[in-house]
């Protein structure tokens, strides 16, 4: 009974799921492939400047992406048409389906973003001799936790990689805790950075403020990547704003696009609220219900809020409206950023916030922030960069 629903739940690219890749759909199969891992949105985004810097150092062979969920293909077609040879949906991570996937694909190496750690997968890589990486690698305190009850496990595990790349000697240290040989692991700083400052001078900031009905001159408030319950806050929040700022606007972006609808009935409750899918003239409150806008959005932001932040899901990156030096405001639930979160803070860009009040006073001093304090943040994001650089480095040495 269990197959058809996992038909139906995985209907989209289900054949990829179980190892039957359409080989027609990949017409340099034969080639010797990078097979590209990338679970969703925001690992779609890492993976982004990898690619880029390998097709830059002339690297011609065919690159394969994969990724989990559909928003996560959309997203690879908006930032990678250009750049890979096709995409497919990851097959579960048991054994039959493992052999025939690789059997099918037979890359020359495997590079895995994030936090993505599939043991048959690694296991059989590293059983055929197939390279295989993690860029950006990283164990979040509560993933930490978890694993240091299975150290063994995750000790085999993650020694099947011929290379870790993380973030931070921080990230290193928990690697090194679960029993990885120190010289796999490589401290080369966050890739994410790279995508952002390349996404950055990709961004239209007035035909996006056009299409959106954006008020020039105005205060536009961003709550970026909401979890339910926070929505409520920002919405107090903006009614306080309002209130001195009558002119003010407010884009909400729902960490789950489908939850759109829901926030859209919470804000009309007090706001003339529009879906982006399909704007309103004249509205207060914007929902988003399309993936890969907010980003973009930062750049138009007097002032925002990052969410997963404010209940314990660890936040969102805090980086992004850093890219574009606006003042920022998150909860105490910075877990997963709590680096640069704690760094935006020294420099005075970004400030923490319980309620609705703390959130409405961060926003209306967001309007007398001072350049130069803005141009701290975006100077701190540039020092960063440099990442992506680093691990093609250290992939392609295992390539030739």
């Amino acid at each position: 009974m269990l197959y058809p629903y996992l038909r139906i739940r995985y209907r989209e690219g289900f054949s990829d799921r179980v190892g039957r890749v359409n080989k027609e759909q990949f017409k340099a199969l034969d080639n010797d492939p990078i097979w590209v891992h990338a679970v969703s949105v925001g690992e779609v985004q890492a993976a982004f400047p990898l690619i880029l810097r390998a097709r830059k150092c002339k690297y011609s062979a065919p690159i394969f992406i994969s990724t989990v969920t559909c928003t996560g293909k959309r997203m690879a077609q908006k930032l990678l048409s250009d750049l890979v040879d096709g995409h497919f949906y990851y097959p579960w991570d048991v054994p039959w389906v493992i052999r025939r996937s690789l059997d099918i694909l037979n890359p020359k190496a495997y590079i895995s973003v994030e936090t993505e750690i599939w043991p048959y997968l690694l296991h059989e890589l590293k059983k055929r001799e197939i390279p295989s990486f993690l860029v950006n690698g990283r164990f979040s305190d509560r993933s930490f936790k978890k694993a240091c009850r299975s150290l063994q496990f995750w000790k085999e595990t993650l020694e099947c990689f011929s290379g870790i790349l993380v973030k931070s000697s921080d990230d290193a240290e928990k690697l090194y805790y679960l029993g990885v040989n120190p010289d796999k692991v490589k401290i080369i700083g966050d890739v994410k950075i790279d995508a952002l400052l390349l996404r950055q001078n990709k961004v239209n900031t007035e035909k996006l403020r056009a299409r959106l009905q954006i008020k020039k001159g105005e205060p536009c408030f961003i709550a970026g990547s909401t979890h339910g319950g926070e929505e409520t806050v920002v919405l107090e929040a903006f009614e306080l704003v309002k209130e001195k700022l009558p002119q003010s606007q407010l884009v909400l972006v729902p960490r789950h696009p489908e939850r759109a609808k829901e926030v859209c009935a919470l804000a009309g409750q007090k706001h003339k609220v529009s879906l982006v899918s399909e704007i309103k003239q004249g509205w207060d409150v914007l929902v988003v219900d399309e993936v890969g806008l907010l980003f973009d959005l930062y750049s138009l932001a007097t002032g925002a809020f990052v969410g997963g932040s404010l209940i314990p899901k660890g936040g969102q990156n805090v980086l992004e409206p850093a890219c574009f030096g606006v003042p920022i405001a998150f909860g105490p639930y910075m877990e997963d950023f709590s680096l640069p979160a704690t760094e935006l803070q020294r420099l005075g860009v970004a400030k923490v916030v319980e309620n609705g009040q703390d959130l409405a006073n961060v926003w209306l001093r967001a309007l007398n922030v001072e350049a130069e304090l803005k141009k701290k943040a975006v100077d701190y994001i540039e020092s960063l960069s440099g990442a992506s650089k680093l691990a093609w480095n250290e992939i392609a040495s295992c390539l030739r």
